[in-house]
């Protein structure tokens, strides 16, 4: 099929000889241009064959149009004529990593069941926060969490890295326990008083208003009013309670602009997925090592090993591409001086295809799954010690921002793969334009238990108790608080921290239960998805592959095509016309023109002519030809319009000898076969 066989027909020999006066009818030959001939006849007895003139050549030219080329390929076909090599440099799409995080983070988020999320309004104030109800037993993702998908032992996988992101990412105002971060003593204040709240808020109502009612269509005040027992409007309340700290969107975005953006082989903002024809072809296995670990980036997905291997069934078995494009070459006779006539193909356009992958009609794609799905390991690594938040004032704190960071230790100096820079960039994302003005939870001379958010710089947030042997958190920037408050939650994925407390409630000693945390840089959590959709249907897949494959279509017709020339004569001049349709003219070789090398025919030969073009004499002094002609849009090669009649003109080619041409073209105004004589001088 892709002989190029069936694209460059051999030169057709042709009897009778056009416009020659010479006499002598058998047909011209390609042979070097020896003008000596032979009349001994042979001692055989049998009369001898007509000898001919080994100097002359026809040069025709051909108006039939190529036709066009025909891939039809399978995994397999594509595989066999892209090759390997050519089959990784094309991309097959840019996948939007959208719609996949989205399912990846919803599936992890649910993988110890759904009961997070639930708003019971029969819930006493008392029983706050309310137990999520984890059970990683329900969901074959959170089977593997033990480390045995049969055992599911609850004391291993409730102090998995997998559980606590889980925990993390489940975290709502109605079900956080906040105990031993730095909203400790906050939280420990509403537990003061029998049914756990103050001035009719609990602990749940205070994190729903600080982080939720700040522009809420209610106004920040009424929104906080309507969480108090004495107005409490339970719709409101579900709402606000259960949102998780992280939503999917915002993590998901957080994680395009960090641990995909910082990736060698993604390295963009927007999520894109390279995908190229090789990683589809092989059911995107080879994406478990390019995505993988790569200089000091840990990689977004774990090398396959004996225990998992990346797969997408994208391309079904019944995967089919059918592609016509139209031939951009052209098939021309000339001359090399010193071994005759032969013929050349050159490519009218920088390709020798021209694909049109927009087209349905000319390139038919079949056998993408309708809804593709994808197995996959992911896995997200920490730092190996705490990041701490900036909290020596806003005087000193304010620039510390994504964009500026201040000094070598807070998070937005570390590395953009790391946990805790995905954490905190989620918190500012969602959080940046907060605005909570000033809002006195607990009342009292002075205000005993307030905070605000935003007022003094976007994102700033103080969170203030005046009540003694408790201690406020520093005011700091939300998204550092957050970071703060994410991290010990990390490292005690059980949740069974503590602090022991004097009489007067003041935290004494260290803290309790830590036996099961994590250690720092132990919080890797790997999560062997299997199934996950990739967000796309296969129409949608289709549309994005079209654009992607027509922006190489140059690429991919070198590939296919690419060698064309390696069947090329070596030549020094060609007749052709200077456009379709148009008038012939005598085209000496140009710089550009593919000519295989003599001793390796896959290199292309150097183009060495000291004197390019047609001359009147043979000192090559006079010369005939030019590389501009009005009217002709060539501008690279010299050119020159034979007369009717006979002509005499002169070369030097790239061995620098010298040769007559000696031309005989028909009468007409087309003449699109001429003869010509060739002699050294």
């Amino acid at each position: 099929m892709l002989s190029l066989s069936l694209l460059i027909p051999a030169l057709a020999a042709c009897p009778g000889d056009p416009g020659d006066t010479d006499g002598g009818t058998a047909t011209e030959t390609g042979t070097a241009a020896d003008t000596d001939t032979d009349t001994t006849a042979p001692t055989t007895g049998e009369p001898s064959a007509p000898q001919l003139p080994t100097d002359r050549f026809f040069l025709r030219i051909d108006d039939t149009p190529p036709p066009p080329v025909v891939l039809e390929m399978d995994k397999a076909k594509a595989l066999e004529i892209f090759g390997e090599v050519a089959a990784k440099d094309i991309k097959l799409i840019e996948l939007d990593s959208g719609p996949l995080l989205d399912n990846v983070l919803a599936t992890i988020q649910n993988s110890c069941g759904d009961k997070w999320n639930v708003y019971d309004d029969t819930v006493k104030n008392g029983d706050l926060p309310v137990d999520p109800q984890h059970d990683c037993n329900l969901t074959a993702l959170g089977k593997l969490y033990d480390g045995d998908p049969i055992a599911n032992d609850p004391t291993k996988w409730r102090t998995s890295p997998q559980f606590a992101m889980v925990r993390l990412l489940t975290m709502t105002p109605r079900n956080a326990d906040v105990a031993t971060t730095v909203m400790e003593d906050f939280q420990y204040l509403f537990s003061l008083y029998d049914n756990e709240t103050v001035n009719g808020l609990t602990f749940s109502d205070v994190l729903a208003a600080s982080l939720f009612c700040g522009g809420h269509e209610l106004g920040s005040v009424q929104c906080t009013e309507k969480l108090k027992d004495s107005k409490l409007d339970k719709a409101h309340e579900g709402d606000l309670h259960t949102r998780p700290f992280i939503p999917v969107a915002v993590l998901r975005d957080a994680l395009k602009v960090t641990l995909l953006a910082s990736h060698p082989n993604i390295a963009n903002s927007e999520g894109k997925l390279p995908v190229t024809l090789y990683d589809a072809l092989m059911d995107m296995q080879p994406l478990s090592d390019k995505l993988g670990p790569v200089g000091d980036h840990p990689g977004l997905l774990v090398p396959d090993d004996a225990d998992f291997t990346t797969y997408s069934d994208a391309l079904t078995a019944e995967f089919k591409m059918i592609a016509t494009a139209d031939s951009n070459l052209r098939r021309v006779d000339g001359i090399d001086a010193s071994e005759g006539a032969g013929e050349m193909f050159l490519s009218v356009d920088a390709a020798p295809l021209a694909f049109d992958f927009n087209d349905p009609v000319k390139v038919v794609i079949e056998g993408i799954a309708a809804a593709p799905t994808v197995d996959m390991r992911m896995a997200i690594a920490e730092l190996d010690t705490k990041v701490p938040s900036c909290v020596d004032g806003n005087a000193t704190c304010a620039p510390n921002l994504p964009g500026s960071p201040l000094g070598d230790t807070y998070v937005w100096s570390q590395p953009e793969w790391s946990l805790e820079r995905i954490i905190a960039q989620a918190a500012y994302g969602a959080f940046k334009d907060l605005d909570y003005p000033f809002y006195c939870f607990a009342p009292g001379l002075p205000c005993l238990a307030g905070a605000s958010i935003g007022v003094v710089d976007p994102g700033w947030a103080e969170f203030d108790i005046q009540v003694p042997n408790l201690v406020s958190p520093a005011p700091q920037y939300l998204w550092e608080m957050l970071l703060d408050v994410a991290q010990d939650i990390i490292h005690d994925p059980a949740g069974n921290d503590a602090y022991m407390r004097d009489m007067n409630g003041k935290i004494v000693g260290g803290e309790q239960n830590t036996a099961d945390n994590l250690e720092e840089g132990g919080a890797r959590p790997v999560f062997a998805l299997k199934g996950v959709p990739i967000g796309f249907t296969a129409e949608e897949m289709v549309a994005q592959i079209r654009p992607t494959l027509q922006s190489q279509a140059d690429k991919i017709a070198d590939v296919i095509l690419g060698n064309y020339w390696t069947s090329n004569g070596r030549l020094d001049f060609y007749y052709r016309r200077a456009a379709d349709g148009g008038t012939p003219y005598l085209f000496f070789v140009g710089p550009d023109d593919k000519r295989p090398d003599a001793d390796d025919p896959t290199q292309l030969a150097a183009w060495d002519y000291a004197k390019p073009g047609f001359f009147a004499d043979p000192e090559l002094t006079d010369k005939l030809s030019s590389l501009t002609i009005d009217g002709v849009p060539d501008t690279e090669h010299e050119k020159y319009r034979l007369p009717e009649g006979e002509s005499t003109l002169f070369i030097q080619d790239d061995a620098g000898d010298t040769y007559e041409l000696r031309f005989t073209v028909p009468a007409g105004a087309d003449p699109v076969e001429i003869v010509v004589r060739v002699r050294k001088l």
